[in-house]
C-alpha cells in the first residue's frame, strides 16, 4: 500500500505551481519523503513542488500532476535533479515512490536512536540521496517515537474516563469530567494530525 493516496482531480494547468492546493490536500500537509508536517516545519512556506522525475530528464513532465511531489524544501533540495541511470535501476536502485508504496514499511526500517536503515536497494539509494538520516530528521523521528508513546497512555486514560462516566450516572461533580474527557481526545486527534501518527 502507498504512504499517499491522491484523491484530488484538478484540471490540467500549464503552471505546475497551481497545483499546491491540491498537492497539500492529497499529501495531507506532509512532505513525501521524511513525513514531517507543516505544524512542524513552521507552516507550508517551508514545502515546495517536487518534480519526481526531474524536468532536466523528463521535460514533457513539467506540469503533469502526478509527477508533483509535495515536499519539505531540504527534501527537495537534497533530491534535486538526481534520477538513477538504467544500469542502476536495473539493479534495483531507484527513489521508492511514496505514491505508489509505503517507502518505510517496504524499503526502510527506523532504528531505536531514529536513523534509518535500508532494507532494500530502493531503501539505500533514496536514504542516501534524499539525505534521510540528517541530524535533524533523527531528532524528529526521536520525538515523534516519544510522542507516539505518550499517545498511547492518554488514550488508555481515555478509555479509562469513558469507561469511569458511563459507569457513573445522574448529575453532580461528575458531569464537569465529560468537557474534559473531549478536550483531551481533541488533544490527542490534533497531535496524531500534527506528528503525522
Amino acid at each position: 500500500m502507498s504512504q499517499f493516496t491522491r484523491r484530488e482531480s484538478p484540471p490540467y494547468l500549464e503552471d505546475y505551481r497551481q497545483y499546491r492546493p491540491f498537492l497539500r490536500r492529497d499529501f495531507r500537509y506532509v512532505c513525501a519523503y521524511c513525513e514531517r508536517t507543516e505544524f512542524v516545519l513552521g507552516g507550508e512556506e517551508s514545502f515546495e513542488i517536487d518534480h519526481f522525475r526531474p524536468v532536466k530528464k523528463f521535460p514533457e513532465q513539467q506540469a503533469h500532476y502526478h509527477n508533483l511531489y509535495y515536499s519539505c524544501g531540504q527534501c527537495n533540495r537534497h533530491k534535486g535533479s538526481t534520477w538513477p541511470s538504467e544500469d542502476l535501476i536495473g539493479r534495483g536502485f531507484r527513489f521508492a515512490d511514496p505514491c505508489r508504496e509505503d517507502m518505510y514499511s517496504e524499503h526502510l526500517e527506523e532504528t531505536q536512536d531514529g536513523a534509518l536503515r535500508a532494507r532494500t536497494c530502493s531503501g539505500e539509494y533514496t536514504c542516501a540521496h534524499i539525505r534521510l538520516n540528517r541530524s535533524d530528521l533523527v531528532a524528529w523521528r526521536q520525538m515523534r517515537r516519544l510522542i507516539a508513546s505518550d499517545l498511547l497512555a492518554l488514550e488508555a486514560i481515555v478509555k479509562d474516563l469513558g469507561l469511569a462516566l458511563k459507569a457513573q450516572s445522574g448529575s453532580g461533580p461528575q458531569n464537569d469530567r465529560q468537557p474534559r474527557l473531549v478536550a483531551l481526545q481533541t488533544t490527542i486527534a490534533r497531535l496524531r494530525q500534527q506528528y503525522s501518527l
